[in-house]
């Protein structure tokens, strides 16, 4: 979020200088990770080791801690982050404006998504399990072992709440375009 700040005036420039400046900063960001990571002096309290294939290195070197925030899984997301955001300024289509729609919405995006997660999991223990009460409240702790999706059920989950969370968001876009209220740029 300070990085989110701090970047509001990169915004305001003229769009080669700032398309220039964001590539810069994410490939200069990107390669201080490579090389803080490299080390394993600082920056995750976890080291990262050779594994026994070149996949699984890759792996322990890019397993960084998000919670609590380390500074190499900034430098890692944030990164490619500028680097995309550089590349696909100029982007155009449909698929750009879906996601310009959610980038409208950011807060009530993930307020709604939430929620509506967490209702998909109470509904899912119900169906699977038939016992919720574990889903509510400091129970999350007594997660049945037999509760939970693959990979691909959870990117299927995912893919179908963007999906479903699309004509809402664009629904609040259009409300925050019409209201002029300070606030509402809050939302």
């Amino acid at each position: 979020m300070a990085a989110g700040y701090a970047l509001g005036p990169v915004f305001g420039l003229e769009p080669r200088r700032r398309r220039s400046f964001l590539l810069t900063a994410g490939i200069a960001v990107t390669a201080a990770f490579v090389v803080l990571r490299a080390t394993n002096l600082y920056g995750d309290p976890t080291a990262w080791s050779m594994q026994s294939s070149f996949f699984g290195t890759l792996l322990s070197f890019i397993n960084c801690e998000k919670y609590p925030p380390s500074l190499l899984f900034l430098m890692m997301t944030l990164g490619p982050a500028l680097i995309l955001v550089a590349l696909c300024e100029r982007a155009r289509g449909a698929l750009t404006s879906c996601i310009i729609n959610f980038g409208r919405v950011p807060f009530f995006f993930y307020v709604v998504h939430i929620a509506f997660i967490h209702a998909l999991a109470v509904g899912f223990a119900w169906i699977t399990l038939g016992d919720i009460g574990w889903t509510f409240g400091s129970f999350l702790s007594q997660k049945p072992a037999a509760y939970g999706l693959n990979l691909l059920g959870i990117h299927a989950v995912w893919l179908c709440v963007v999906i479903a969370l699309y004509p809402r968001c664009h629904w609040f876009a259009s409300l925050k375009r019409e209201r002029r209220e300070w606030w509402w740029s809050y939302l």
